[in-house]
């Protein structure tokens, strides 16, 4: 399976950036999944003229009705967007969002028809036990994990320039993919996201249980995007 490339802009580039971040990706060549995850008002635009997969920073559970500022699953369908990020660091720290909201979004994703990139948050210091709870409360009453995406993210690392060691990387995720190869009798697809680098990418792409990574807000620059997929490909 090719390796994923999740790019989660959060609120960050204006529409006059746009077309020329659109046109720059769309000249890369790579084997890489790319999934772009722009602000949502410019989700259309690069719907309409990208030529990677799209997905939203976040999505509401009900699928239509009175509730003012969000979006819904079947929304996102419509104009073509094909994946969500669920349960974002950034939306538990200043949303208070949970891991049982994160459980009703990933429904209404499986149900809608929208791949779901389900963020699962801990310190790097957690123990297995607290892992395996969050991962259990936010996959409460789900059958199958074959169509979802998940991306570890170690608070202590995001956004702070600072990495977690390969090895530990490595042992986390190998614990998440062994936990849920056993409950569900299926390999999960994880990313790893928190401050990746040019440094470290392609070591920790080379770990077993990786499927990929997510890059925050750095992936709305073209230019570190395009410098981070030439150092994957040499």
């Amino acid at each position: 399976m090719n390796k994923i490339l999740v790019l989660n802009h959060k609120m960050n580039m204006l529409y006059d950036d746009v077309y020329d971040y659109i046109n720059q990706l769309n000249n890369i060549s790579t084997d890489m999944n790319i999934i772009i995850c722009p602000s949502y008002i410019y989700l259309t635009d690069f719907v309409n003229h990208s030529d990677w997969g799209i997905g939203s920073q976040n999505v509401y559970h009900e699928a239509n009705g009175a509730y003012t500022g969000e979006i819904s699953t079947t929304q996102l369908r419509s104009i073509g967007v094909e994946y969500s990020l669920l349960g974002h660091y950034e939306r538990t720290k200043y949303f208070h969002e949970s891991e049982v909201d994160t459980n009703q979004k990933l429904k209404a994703c499986l149900e809608g028809n929208i791949i779901p990139i389900v963020c699962l948050q801990a310190q790097s210091n957690d123990d297995k036990k607290t892992l395996t709870n969050k991962l259990d409360t936010i996959l409460e009453d789900i059958d199958h994990i074959e169509f979802i995406i998940f991306a570890y993210e170690p608070t202590d690392a995001i956004g702070q320039n600072k990495t977690l060691q390969i090895d530990q990387i490595e042992e986390t995720c190998t614990f998440i993919s062994e936990y849920l190869q056993n409950k569900y009798h299926t390999r999960p697809n994880i990313l790893y996201g928190g401050s990746v680098t040019n440094d470290n990418i392609n070591d920790i792409l080379a770990i077993d249980t990786i499927a990929g990574t997510l890059i925050g807000e750095k992936s709305s620059n073209y230019q570190y995007v395009t410098n981070l997929i030439d150092q994957i490909e040499k």
